[in-house]
């Protein structure tokens, strides 16, 4: 008894050594990778959706404003594993009633008062002039299939996946073009309103290499 209880106390001393000499070292690395072909989005219209002038006696409370679809398309100069990303560059402000959290941001009136949000719909998604279908990602790792009626999210990522497969995985593309739908809905702010209030959504799409 007396010898084993000597070699488990070794064993535990020389682990606390071996735990305190890599205690006084850490390893950095830096790591990527350099990838042979560059993709480049561009968006018709410019990127710019303007509704125009509304009228506040036509705002109860909130209204949907018309629809707008702007087209996206993104060219490699080769086939390439890539993702879109999106983040919405008002953070923060987005108001959609129950579906805010898929809302991009239209501002602030004030100090907090949110005006309302858009939503972004992918649809017609075609790699190389082929229909494809459309998934998504919050980190590049986990996919899923999205559908027409389901928002990109802010911070989500979009790609495409194989035709006639179930399992949502990017697949590399050349040229992928797509129509994005806006639907916008603003809510009318409080107050007395004596001067005209903007509405100053913006959002950034950023081609991501998996």
């Amino acid at each position: 008894m007396k010898q084993s209880l000597s070699l488990v106390t070794s064993a535990f001393l020389l682990m606390g050594a071996s735990n305190l000499f890599a205690a006084s070292s850490i390893d950095l690395s830096v790591v990527g990778v350099l990838t042979p072909s560059a993709c480049t989005p561009a968006l018709s219209g410019g990127g710019m959706v303007d509704h125009g002038k509304i009228s506040m006696s036509d705002l109860s409370y909130d209204a949907y404003l018309p629809l707008a679809t702007l087209a996206l398309s993104v060219n490699c100069e080769a086939s390439t594993l890539m993702a879109v990303k999106s983040t919405d560059n008002r953070s923060g402000s987005a108001w959609y009633e129950y579906d805010t959290e898929s809302a991009f941001g239209l501002g602030f009136h004030g100090e907090n008062w949110r005006l309302g949000g858009y939503r972004l719909l992918v649809k017609n998604v075609q790699v190389d002039g082929a229909p494809a279908p459309s998934i998504e990602s919050v980190d590049g790792k986990l996919w899923f299939p999205a559908t027409e009626d389901q928002a990109w999210q802010p911070r989500w990522m979009r790609s495409v996946g194989a035709v006639g497969e179930a399992d949502a995985i990017p697949v590399p593309v050349q040229n992928l073009a797509m129509d994005l739908t806006i639907q916008t809905r603003v809510r009318k702010p409080r107050g007395a309103i004596t001067e005209e209030v903007p509405l100053d959504g913006s959002a950034t799409l950023d081609i991501v290499y998996l």
